[in-house]
């Protein structure tokens, strides 16, 4: 069959383009071209099959077919349903095969009625099976707006599911790839805890293994020591015996200085008688003139010792040992050295005379034994001794550096130099006051290296202080030079306060040091010269420090923290001019150190009652707390009502404290107006 007899077309193709069926016409048009014309063409063409409800007339009387392309075919508005204000519509492009419907021209005018009553009849069913057509594509066209809107209205809902999908599915993306970077990073931690686990092992092991070499060495060192020990009860066990046998040869020499001497006084009376005795009185003297000057001196010695067993006292036996000193381990003024007077022999009476006024002297003062030293020889003798200068006082006066290196001749001995408030020379008329403190700064050090450097390792306690621009800092470095063994240092300035170069020179050169006392006096000129790198040098230099004295507002948490963290052995502290000390201060001071303080002293430096509340419960063998403050510590303006009234508030705040049980017998408030 040619493509142009199928009974549907194409509406965009046209008549080239036809089909056999309703079903490959909607497929073609779904598959080349849109929805809408499709849907044109289910209006237009949906009686197009109507030529197949036409019945045949007569299938022998038409001898040949021919097609309408376009008839008209009246009907009414009632009937159609369609139109109602018209009254007849056309059907387009509907094939009515003519020779099913009319008849041939040479058929009789009999068969004419017959004909028309079969067209009549074909042409009303033809209608009916159109009406049914158009009533089912109606149908089927609300059916299909129907599920088109249904469809739409799913393919919204989808859409907007789909979009919320979307958007659960980026967040559940993130959300993913959140996780696996904390997976990650949990993982990395988990890598480092353990690396550092596996270090902590490393370290432990190690530190197990030093707490094993140092249990060994200390078992070495306690072998030692009781090695030691053993040595030192030996040794004063012979000692103790080397005493009795040197006092027994002291007693045996002199048994025979004196039977040497009455032998002497016995040759002596025999050289005097006329009778023939004097050749066996040679005999016997004929030793050298030396030996006879021994004799008298070793009478003179027993003579000594008999002052020393008749007394039984420890002075005049102590003086005894300077008396035997005298001939070389003192040496006199050049105007004493002469020949008579070092050949002399000194008798028991001035031995005795001396004795006692060594017994005396040693509990004068320095002005006093200078003035003593010019009434007599004897006085001079034990005035200018080195034992009698064994502590030394100067405080309140002008001195020169010129008279400390005379004092140095005379203190050899000397164990303790106290320098308090000293004087420089006065100011001349026409100095300047520049020229004067350039020409007094550091005249004394001269003179007080001088000093230490006589006295050497017997110095114990150095005591500098209130001298302003005499002596600086300098002083500690000098005693670090000369003073190794120093004990005790004391020294505050309010020109030179002492740094931290000095202090780690002091440190270097004095180890013994248990006692410190550096704090800058108040009013200082350079008070960011001691600061916190003091402190911790402090520490490091002095680990076993009894007492300690610090200041200044340098002073700070961090300072005060490393000085008793080092400083474990720490027994007395006092803080002078250090700025406020808080429960945070004292709570960090006290984490690891302070444990054995049993005296806290606080000069002019605010301290909170929490602060003192936490020293006392930190602080277990603590015996006395002594707060000395002033309203000038607090505020600014010390002569307004308002700081007296806030002040005055404070100290009732710490006087409140003495009614806690542990603190009314070791706290101790000084403040200014209270009794």
């Amino acid at each position: 069959m040619a493509s142009l007899d199928l009974p549907y077309r194409c509406p965009r193709c046209g008549e080239n383009k036809r089909f056999r069926s309703l079903s490959s016409l909607r497929a073609h048009l779904e598959y080349n071209h849109t929805y809408e014309t499709l849907y044109v063409l289910s209006k237009s063409n949906s009686v197009c099959d109507a030529a197949a409800l036409l019945p045949l007339v007569a299938d022998g009387a038409l001898s040949a077919k021919s097609c309408f392309p376009y008839r008209e075919l009246p009907c009414s508005g009632e009937e159609l349903e369609l139109a109602p204000s018209s009254t007849a519509c056309y059907l387009p492009n509907v094939e009515f095969p003519l020779g099913e419907i009319l008849v041939k021209t040479a058929m009789s005018s009999g068969d004419a009625f017959a004909v028309e009553a079969a067209y009549e009849e074909g042409l009303a069913r033809l209608k009916a099976r159109a009406f049914e057509r158009l009533e089912l594509d109606e149908r089927l066209e609300k059916l299909s707006e129907e599920v088109e809107q249904k469809i739409a209205a799913r393919v919204g809902r989808l859409q907007t599911e789909l979009e919320r999908k979307s958007l659960e599915l980026e967040k559940a993306k993130l959300e993913s790839e959140r996780l696996s970077q904390e997976k990650q990073d949990l993982e990395d931690k988990a890598t480092e805890l353990s690396r550092q686990v596996d270090v902590s092992v490393e370290m432990l092991a190690s530190l197990k293994q030093d707490l094993v070499n140092k249990e060994q060495e200390l078992s070495h060192k306690q072998q030692e020591v009781g090695q030691i020990d053993q040595f030192l009860q030996e040794t004063a066990a012979r000692e103790a015996n080397a005493k009795v046998r040197l006092q027994q040869f002291i007693e045996d020499l002199l048994d025979r200085a004196d039977r040497a001497e009455k032998q002497l006084q016995i040759i002596s009376s025999c050289a005097t008688t006329p009778n023939g005795s004097l050749g066996h009185c040679s005999l016997q003297g004929s030793k050298p003139n030396g030996q006879q000057r021994n004799s008298s001196i070793s009478g003179a010695s027993r003579g000594m010792y008999q002052v020393s067993d008749q007394r039984s006292s420890p002075s005049t036996l102590l003086f005894s040992v300077l008396a035997g000193r005298s001939e070389g381990g003192y040496k006199p003024c050049r105007h004493e050295k002469s020949p008579s007077k070092v050949n002399e022999v000194i008798s028991p009476e001035v031995l005795k005379i001396r004795a006692a006024l060594f017994c005396i002297f040693t509990y004068l003062d320095m002005k006093t034994l200078l003035r003593a030293a010019e009434v007599c020889r004897d006085w001079k003798f034990v005035a200018r001794h080195p034992a009698v200068w064994t502590r030394v006082l100067l405080e309140n006066a002008r001195i020169s550096s010129k008279f400390l290196c005379t004092l140095s001749q005379w203190c050899t001995q000397m164990h303790s130099l106290i320098l308090q408030n000293l004087k420089p020379r006065q100011r001349g008329k026409k100095e300047t006051k520049e020229e004067y403190l350039k020409s007094t700064r550091g005249c004394l050090e001269e003179g007080l290296e001088a000093l230490l450097k006589a006295t050497g390792s017997n110095l114990l306690i150095l005591k500098v202080s209130h001298c302003p621009n005499l002596l600086t800092d300098r002083s500690l470095w000098l005693a670090s030079c000369y003073c190794r063994a120093l004990q005790a240092v004391t020294y505050r300035s309010a020109t030179d306060p002492v740094g931290q170069e000095v202090i780690w020179a002091l440190g270097a050169g004095c180890r013994d040091i248990i006692s410190l006392q550096v704090a800058p006096l108040h009013p200082c000129q350079q008070p960011a010269r001691f600061s916190n790198r003091c402190l911790q040098t402090i520490g490091r230099c002095w680990p076993h420090l009894r007492a300690l004295g610090v200041g200044g507002a340098g002073c700070g948490i961090q300072g005060l923290a490393s000085l008793a963290r080092n400083c474990m052995r720490l027994q007395v502290l006092e803080l002078d001019h250090v700025s406020e000390i808080n429960q945070e201060v004292a709570a960090e001071m006290c984490r690891e150190g302070l444990k054995g303080l049993e005296m806290l002293v606080l000069t002019s430096t605010p301290v909170t009652p929490k602060a003192l509340l936490h020293f006392n419960s930190a602080c277990r063998n603590l015996k006395s707390i002594v707060v000395q403050i002033g309203i000038e510590d607090y505020f600014e303006d010390p002569n307004s009502p308002e700081a007296r009234k806030l002040f005055d508030e404070m100290v009732n705040k710490l006087q409140a404290l003495k009614k806690r049980p542990g603190f009314s017998k070791i706290l101790h408030v000084k403040a200014d107006g209270l009794c």
